[in-house]
């Protein structure tokens, strides 16, 4: 949740920096921040967004003190992880294209599939470390791997639906796609999102099929721990992309 509080907080110096056109000294040391901050819609939905992820990070660190507060305050927190990552699509180019009720929805939907999907990674390789040194939790790794590949599919298939989509309504054309700077950087995140889906087929249908037939082969746990690290590190480096091409003008001007 820190790391989500200051990345909300560099985004929003990346976009003042983008719309006042001044350095960062002069943006913060003038009334650009105030006025962006204070005297329009997209200050307005950031200070939201900053609200919500200070109360969200206070219910989160309630329930690492509490326990027994954990199970009640586990829904409320995926409620405000949802809220504010479709939030983020009101900030979007897609608020600003001309099918602005698709753009959006398109946008809403790639969000939390992304959220949902490379979010997952981490706490994967948490687990399949974890399951490395205990028998009982490689007796259920099975069936989790088995539930997040099968969460991992449905994601996929809105990512990419809802991908084309937004790509179709920024971009315009394949001339576009190859010759304007947002397009590359787009093109550059397509080709990491083909790789990453290929370490998930990987996953799903050679590591996966071996451990159901011997689940208690510590060398493919390790081997499939190595490839969610790898699935971490290419999103990782697609959301980075995905900043950038946030604060870029699109190849299909609005």
């Amino acid at each position: 949740m820190v790391a989500a509080f200051v990345s909300a907080l560099i985004w929003f110096s990346l976009e003042l920096k983008s719309i006042s056109g001044l350095s960062f000294a002069k943006a913060f040391s003038g009334p650009a921040w105030r006025t962006l901050l204070f005297e329009t819609e997209f200050g307005l939905l950031w200070q939201i967004r900053l609200g919500l992820t200070a109360v969200t990070f206070a219910f989160a660190a309630l329930t690492l003190m509490k326990e027994q507060l954990r199970r009640p305050f586990i829904p409320l927190l995926f409620a405000l992880s949802v809220v504010l990552l479709v939030s983020l699509a009101w900030t979007s180019h897609a608020a600003a294209a001309r099918a602005q009720p698709l753009g959006l929805v398109g946008d809403a939907l790639h969000l939390c599939a992304a959220g949902v999907w490379i979010g997952g990674f981490a706490p994967l390789a948490i687990f399949l470390t974890r399951a490395r040194a205990s028998f009982t939790l490689r007796d259920c790794a099975v069936p989790v791997l088995k539930r997040f590949s099968t969460l991992s599919v449905g994601c996929v298939s809105v990512l990419a639906v809802s991908g084309f989509a937004n790509s179709w309504l920024l971009v315009g054309s394949i001339h576009a796609l190859f010759t304007t700077r947002y397009g590359l950087l787009l093109l550059i995140k397509i080709i990491l999102f083909g790789i990453l889906v290929g370490f998930g087929a990987r996953n799903r249908f050679v590591i996966k099929t071996k451990m159901h037939n011997s689940p208690a082969n510590l060398r493919l746990l390790a081997r499939l721990r190595g490839n969610v690290i790898y699935e971490t590190c290419l999103g990782i480096a697609i959301v980075i992309i995905v900043a950038g091409l946030g604060i870029m003008p699109p190849a299909r001007h609005p």
